[in-house]
């Protein structure tokens, strides 16, 4: 006799994932937590799986032009090549790469990673000051990955002349480049924000140097500025996506920077409203990346019903796991999105 067990629900996946995060992965220490977390992703065949994502071409929309297969992002967070190209296979429609500078950076001493319980649910605030390989390094590593969906790379540099450089060597390896412009715990990036002319120039010679269409990561700490000088300068220099957004910064004791960029649902409420204004006064002119606080369906559906072009997230991977991304795909199913004559 032959027993037929229904397969369990990407509800009732998710809902197992959050009993382990709750019960065990939030328990252990931090600096454990992300060695397991990477170590899964790393030699875990989850790509395989099937499961995690939902190929159906009424899901597809555009960025720049370059087709994804879905508007969901995976947030730069990674830069080990192995765990990018699993990443690629877990449903997302773009994977970013964590931000590289030209020389390799140990980041900030620990500890530079800690939960944080709020009302909204569970976040992280970081001020990991992009530890990445470098230049060099990570362009030899990322060479040799297939692009099962597009590549985001992300850059930064104490220079306008070193983002041109970055920008320069690493695009011929990427679908697009993303210019981090805005990291909270990062002192010389997150000044570029109160230096709008500046940033001006070092976009129109970005853009004047590569091909791939370029996305500007703007900070949630920075609303006025944003609207009156970055991204009319954007636009200005060619430039028509911007992600909004980045971490927002709040003073951590227990950092050893003293305070990090805050991530989670505690910050959605900004996401929406930047995203609101932003499209109220820029309309089509602007493409629209809305990162930060999306942990649930619902979430993700909000933000492009009012307007994104797409939907980025990675604390939402951590505290809910890998099957939100399949969850939230079944909801813009669902609801007939994305939208695709924005």
């Amino acid at each position: 006799m032959v027993f037929c067990h229904p397969l369990p629900t990407s509800a009732a996946i998710a809902a197992l994932y959050r009993v382990f995060y709750d019960d065990f992965l939030s328990r252990i220490p931090e600096p454990a937590a992300i060695a397991f977390g990477q170590s899964m992703l790393r030699w875990l065949p989850l790509d395989r799986l099937g499961v995690l994502g939902l190929d159906d071409p009424r899901l597809a929309t555009s960025l720049g032009g370059v087709p994804l297969p879905n508007p969901l992002i995976l947030a730069a967070m990674y830069f080990d090549p192995v765990i990018l190209g699993r990443a690629m296979g877990l449903g997302f429609g773009a994977v970013t790469t964590k931000t590289i500078t030209p020389a390799p950076r140990p980041g900030h001493p620990a500890p530079n990673l800690v939960r944080m319980r709020t009302a909204a649910g569970p976040g992280l605030v970081n001020c990991n000051g992009f530890h990445n390989p470098g230049l060099e390094a990570f362009r030899d590593a990322i060479a040799r990955v297939p692009h099962r969906v597009p590549l985001i790379v992300s850059v930064a540099g104490d220079s306008a002349e070193e983002y041109v450089t970055m920008a320069r060597a690493l695009a011929p390896l990427g679908d697009l480049v993303e210019l981090n412009v805005s990291s909270p715990n990062t002192k010389l990036v997150y000044a570029w924000s109160s230096r709008p002319q500046e940033l001006r120039a070092m976009l129109e010679a970005v853009r004047a140097a590569v091909s791939p269409p370029v996305i500007v990561k703007l900070s949630p700490d920075f609303a006025d500025v944003n609207e009156r000088e970055i991204i009319p300068a954007a636009l200005e220099a060619g430039l028509t996506i911007v992600n909004y957004g980045n971490t927002r910064r709040i003073d951590e004791p227990r950092l050893s920077q003293g305070f990090g960029g805050l991530s989670g649902p505690e910050i959605f409420a900004a996401t929406l409203e930047n995203l609101c204004r932003t499209r109220r006064r820029f309309g089509d002119a602007l493409e629209i990346v809305a990162t930060g606080g999306v942990d649930a369906p619902d979430k993700a559906v909000t933000l492009l019903r009012e307007g994104a072009r797409a939907v980025g997230y990675f604390t939402g991977f951590v505290t809910r796991g890998p099957m939100l991304t399949r969850r939230i795909l079944e909801a813009l199913r669902r609801e007939g999105l994305p939208a695709r004559d924005r």
